[in-house]
Order: structure tokens, then C-alpha cells, then sequence
């Protein structure tokens, strides 16, 4: 039978096509031979827990598939499960592999369930991160997966420093490494989280997007957004919440920091049996009603179908806008600029409580700013002090006046 040049090089094609198999094979089984034998001999050793699984197999097309893993906590089972997982699957790198570098394209845990601990300040996973490879280059620079998932997991952290446990329920994971060669990550998360603060049960559904991108000095920018649904505290509900965040030059001096945050909620509910919020509440009533020459109206319920609030820093100014509340005792409107080099600022209030309005500016120096319409010393002070509070409380945060 005489070949012609193209059945020869399809010959050859799908000579090299199953030599390149072959050899991706027996890579794969290499790594899957060399995990399994970590796990049945050395991982206890190393970690200095138990280490038990029910199965270890291998798949060309998955990788290397474990059943029923768990690591005890430290030293055995006998201090009970710190991480548990119904299945394991790590896939290698195809690409990687044929260049004789262990990387894996996916690592997928199913029904995982960790349980964390902390006491006086001290984890109790602290060991393992020791174990961690040391390099100057940064974990988040050297990380050898594409992907790390997890479904339908369970997290339980209870800090006896402070008292305070919390679980997330239901939760879905999902960590994509973009470059084998620098820090850029992404991160997918959710669940249902659970708490108990001061005797009340704190739910939420609870989600998060977010992009990081490290160097050698560790993180240097980030953005993302956090959300919450149907949260929950005692009788307090709120419907929706939404957080967002730009954070560039995160290790520069604060003149190069350019952050955006922004703060989105809605339908907030507290009942007037919160008296320590209600309290709150009326106090801060109680000076807007004394400026404008009214009483201040009581209040039961707060109802706030919406709030809204964004702040920026660039070149040491800070400026908190777009403040907006809607309540059913108060609409409030406002806004602050602090200039850090400067150490001027300049606010602005418009609210209506009780069906009137009341309108206010303070401007110029922080330490005596110009309050505007004229009032009695007494209202100016009180405002003054107010507003100090504000500007301290943010500077604690963001100092861009260098105090």
C-alpha cells in the first residue's frame, strides 16, 4: 500500500498524538502515585495530626481522587475532626506536566467541613501554615494551582478570645489563580453564615466577589463586593446589603493611596424594643430638632427603606458623599471633605424630620470650623462637637491630616 504525503502526515500526526498520550499518562500516574503515597506515609508525619481516608484511585481524566479524607486535629482523632472531605479531586497540569513541573490546573473538595479554634490569640491551624514553603517571592506569587473549589461546604470558627462562634453553612468556593508567574487571584464565595452576638442569633445570606493582585511585598490592590440578603439579628432584620470596595497602592505612603468604598442597604428594620439603638437614634433627633427650633418627634420602630454612603481617597483628601438616608423618622442628605494637607474640611447637611427642613454647612479650619445659618454659641458647640466626632472617628481610619 503506497502512502501519499498527506496519509503520512496524518500517520504521523496520530503517532506523536499517542506518544504525547502515553506520555501524559504515565506523568499523571508519576504525580498520582507520588500524592498517594504522601498521604498514605508521610502527610501524618509532617502535619503531626492523623491523616485517614477511605480511598485512593486515579483517573486519566480527573486526576487523583480521594474518598472520605479527614486530618484529625492535633495530635489524633481523639481531639476530634479539623478538616473533613466527602471527595477529593486534584487534577495536574497537562501543559506542566510535559514540562516536568508539578502545577494542577484544579483542586476540587466535595462536602468539605473544617473546624477552626482559637484561643488567647493563637489558631489552631498555626502549625500548618509553619509548614508552609518559605520563599521570598510570597505564597500568593508561588501558589502551584489554577483553581481551588469547594461545594456544599461547612465552616465553623469559634474564638474563645473573645467568646464569639460563627458557621457558614451551604457554602460555595471558588479561588481562580490567573497567572502562574504573579499574584493575580479571583475569589467566589457564599453561604448561608450563622452567629450569636450578646445572647441573639446574627443570619445571612451572604456572598462576595473579589480580585487581588500581590507583588513581592504582599498585597498591593483589590477590589470586590460583599453582599448580604435576608440578615437577621434578634428581631432587627434588613433586607439587603451591598458593599463595595477599589483599593489601589495599598503599601504606598497614604499621599499614593487611591481608595472608593461604597455602602448600599435597604429596608432596615429595628423595633422600638432596641432601646440602646433608639436611644441613639433620638439623641441625634434631639440636636437636629433644637436647631430648627422644634421638638424632637418620638419615636418606636425605625424604619429606614434606604441608605446610602460612598467615600474616596485620593492624594490625602478624603471625602465621604452621597450620604442618603430615608426613614420614617427622618431624610437625610449630607456630605464631608477632608483636606488632609490643608487640615480643612468642609460638611454639608440637609435633613427634614416632622415635616420641616433644616439646611447646615461648616467650613474652614478642623479646629474652628465656620458654621452656617448663624445660631446661638451653645447649638454651634454642640454641632462643633459633633462634627469633631465624625472627623476623629474617620481619621482613626484614614489620618491624612498626619496627626
Amino acid at each position: 500500500m503506497k502512502f501519499s504525503k498527506p496519509r503520512a502526515a496524518l500517520a504521523a500526526l496520530l503517532f506523536l498524538t499517542v506518544c504525547g498520550g502515553l506520555a501524559a499518562y504515565f506523568k499523571y500516574k508519576k504525580v498520582s502515585n507520588y500524592v498517594i503515597s504522601q498521604i498514605s506515609g508521610q502527610a501524618a508525619k509532617r502535619l503531626g495530626r492523623q491523616v485517614k481516608f477511605g480511598h485512593i484511585s486515579f483517573s486519566p481524566l480527573s486526576g487523583v481522587v480521594i474518598e472520605d479524607a479527614c486530618v484529625s486535629r492535633k495530635p489524633d482523632f481523639s481531639k476530634g475532626d479539623f478538616f473533613c472531605a466527602a471527595k477529593t479531586i486534584i487534577k495536574p497540569e497537562f501543559a506542566a506536566l510535559m514540562k516536568n513541573r508539578i502545577y494542577f490546573s484544579k483542586v476540587t473538595f466535595e462536602h468539605p467541613v473544617m473546624k477552626v479554634r482559637e484561643s488567647k490569640g493563637v489558631w489552631d491551624f498555626a502549625d500548618l501554615i509553619a509548614l508552609l514553603p518559605q520563599t521570598d517571592k510570597g505564597l500568593y506569587l508561588t501558589w502551584n494551582a489554577s483553581e481551588l473549589v469547594m461545594t456544599d461546604a461547612a465552616l465553623e470558627a469559634e474564638m474563645g478570645t473573645s467568646g464569639l462562634s460563627m458557621t457558614l453553612e451551604h457554602a460555595a468556593l471558588r479561588l481562580t489563580h490567573y497567572s502562574s508567574y504573579g499574584g493575580n487571584y479571583g475569589l467566589s464565595a457564599s453561604g448561608l453564615l450563622k452567629s450569636a452576638l450578646k445572647g441573639k442569633l446574627l443570619q445571612a445570606e451572604v456572598g462576595l466577589e473579589a480580585d487581588a493582585n500581590f507583588d513581592y511585598g504582599g498585597l498591593s490592590s483589590t477590589k470586590g463586593v460583599f453582599t448580604a440578603r435576608n440578615a437577621a439579628f434578634g428581631a432587627i432584620t434588613l433586607q439587603g446589603l451591598r458593599a463595595g470596595w477599589s483599593v489601589f497602592n495599598v503599601r504606598k505612603p497614604l499621599a499614593e493611596k487611591n481608595y472608593s468604598l461604597s455602602l448600599e442597604a435597604e429596608q432596615l428594620l429595628i423595633p422600638g424594643a432596641e432601646n440602646s439603638v433608639r436611644a441613639g437614634v433620638s439623641k441625634g433627633l434631639e440636636l437636629f430638632s433644637a436647631v430648627a427650633g422644634r421638638t424632637a418627634p418620638k419615636i418606636e420602630d425605625i424604619e429606614v427603606p434606604e441608605l446610602k454612603a460612598a467615600l474616596t481617597l485620593k492624594d490625602s483628601v478624603l471625602y465621604v458623599k452621597d450620604v442618603s438616608m430615608r426613614a420614617n423618622f427622618l431624610n437625610l442628605d449630607a456630605s464631608l471633605r477632608i483636606d488632609g494637607p490643608a487640615k480643612k474640611a468642609d460638611a454639608e447637611v440637609k435633613a427634614e424630620t416632622g415635616g420641616h427642613s433644616l439646611g447646615l454647612s461648616a467650613s474652614g479650619p478642623m479646629s474652628a470650623p465656620e458654621i452656617k445659618p448663624l445660631m446661638s454659641s451653645a447649638l454651634a458647640a454642640r454641632l462643633k462637637d459633633a462634627l469633631a466626632g465624625i472627623e476623629s472617628g474617620l481619621l482613626k481610619f484614614f489620618p491624612v491630616t498626619g496627626d
